[in-house]
């Protein structure tokens, strides 16, 4: 599969876009192998090397009948154990898969790029990415949002996502989302689409369906709590627990206008530059501030990858900026109801009703600009 991007990765280096079309496809070729492999077994297409021979017969004999006080946990303790191996495993694959095909090619900077995924915590690979971009080096962060294990147990495609930022010195930072089914991939001068079954296309940078579908929205399934009062004003609301995955699914690649993207850390968010490359706006929940540019989503995960800024919590991705008003008002009055403990404030139906006039959500926000 061939990448379109600049150069051929040896007489003509990789820029940032190479090298993270590269990692997506990667990735999403290990995580289509992980679903093979347990539906239909470990794939035999390829011959296991001498290490993986060698646990396969250390396996076949009980290192425990000498101490059968010491076995391993049985029963439901040790498939617990073992789905919890089993994803950190996932991870290994995808980041060794990652690593190996970057060690084949070269990018423009001439030296060897560093792909962090797999090793230490989150917080130890956000300072070893910030110790690299300011050293002038080029690094690959692979991070995962949503649960790894729910995704293995469940096949559900919303339940995981990766996302992955490419720093390559003198060119903008480069991200891509990758889901069980596809990467999305974006920075300031372009947006991809990857399929195994359709390979690369490229995007327009506007939404591929013009007339979006009203009443849909994406939510955190951590909101689904307000269900009953949202259901007043978006009649389809989606509660998923990976909103990258459902993001790049059914707002990006499909006709839901609007979501609500929670998020713990940067390194998780590469849907944000991602989102607006492909002709989405961005604005912040807690401080209203709007980024419509892939030029200033990318300065914005700059800083906010190397500490000079905070990441902000509470993204609402959304086709227009009155789809991202409308849902941030929603949200802070939905939640300010339910705080109302004292039945003396609560509201009747007739005030409620008033509450909820869609005039002074549609316009509200013009009236306040005017």
């Amino acid at each position: 599969m061939n990448l379109p991007f600049a150069g051929d990765g040896q007489k003509e280096p990789f820029g940032a876009d190479g090298i993270t079309g590269l990692a997506a496809q990667a990735t999403l070729r290990k995580l289509e192998a992980c679903v093979r492999d347990i539906a239909y077994g470990q794939d035999m297409e390829h011959e296991p090397t001498a290490d993986q021979k060698l646990d396969r017969v250390r396996e076949l004999r009980n290192e425990w009948s000498g101490s059968p006080r010491h076995r391993p946990p049985a029963g439901v303790p040790s498939q617990e154990e073992y789905w919890d191996t089993k994803a950190v495993a996932v991870i290994r694959r995808i980041t060794q898969a990652v690593r190996d095909v970057l060690e084949e090619v070269t990018n423009v900077s001439g030296q060897s790029i560093t792909v962090l995924g797999s090793n230490g915590s989150l917080a130890e690979r956000t300072e070893a990415f910030r110790a690299r971009v300011r050293a002038g080096l080029p690094v690959v962060s692979l991070c995962t949002s949503g649960c790894m294990r729910r995704w293995l147990a469940t096949g559900d495609s919303a339940a995981a996502s990766l996302s992955i930022l490419t720093y390559i010195p003198g060119r903008p930072l480069y991200a891509a989302t990758v889901t069980a089914h596809t990467a999305l991939l974006s920075d300031c001068s372009g947006s991809w689409r990857l399929t195994l079954a359709d390979g690369w296309q490229a995007m327009t940078g506007e939404p591929l369906v013009a007339d979006p579908a009203p009443g849909y929205i994406v939510l955190p399934s951590s909101l689904e709590h307000l269900a009953p009062g949202l259901r007043r004003y978006y009649a389809e609301p989606i509660f998923a627990h990976d909103t990258s995955s459902a993001i790049a699914r059914a707002v990006l690649g499909g006709a839901v206008p609007v979501a609500v993207h929670f998020t713990g850390h940067v390194l998780e968010s590469a849907i944000l530059p991602v989102a607006i490359g492909h002709g989405m706006i961005v604005r912040f929940q807690s401080s209203g501030e709007l980024l419509e540019k892939p030029w200033a989503a990318s300065k914005y995960m700059y800083k906010a990858v190397t500490g000079e800024i905070p990441f902000e919590e509470g993204l609402v991705i959304a086709r227009d900026l009155w789809a991202a008003r409308r849902v941030s008002h929603v949200l802070t009055r939905e939640t300010a109801l339910l705080e109302l403990t004292d039945p003396l404030d609560a509201f009747t139906e007739d005030e409620l009703d008033a509450e909820v006039d869609l005039d002074d959500i549609l316009f509200g926000y013009e009236k306040e600009d005017n």
